[in-house]
């Protein structure tokens, strides 16, 4: 066998080792991450519905309605 054979197993082997030692902590990162995740999503949707419930009718009456300029008349 050639030299960085040896060595890229050798490293597949350790990496290997090394990821399923620290599995559980790993999994508790991804946990935490995720939890994160859901507390800032929390966070935009409860400000987004005092916007909305605050803001509400005058947000939505200034968008223009439809498509394109408004029909001519004939």
């Amino acid at each position: 066998m050639h030299r960085s054979a040896i060595l890229g197993a050798l490293m597949i082997v350790i990496g290997a080792i090394i990821l399923i030692v620290l599995a559980g902590f790993i999994v508790s990162v991804i946990v935490d991450l995720l939890k994160a995740l859901a507390v800032v999503i929390g966070i935009i949707l409860v400000l987004g519905g005092i916007a909305i419930i605050l803001l509400g009718g005058r947000w939505w009456r200034r968008r223009p309605r439809g498509w394109g300029p408004p029909p001519s008349s004939t």
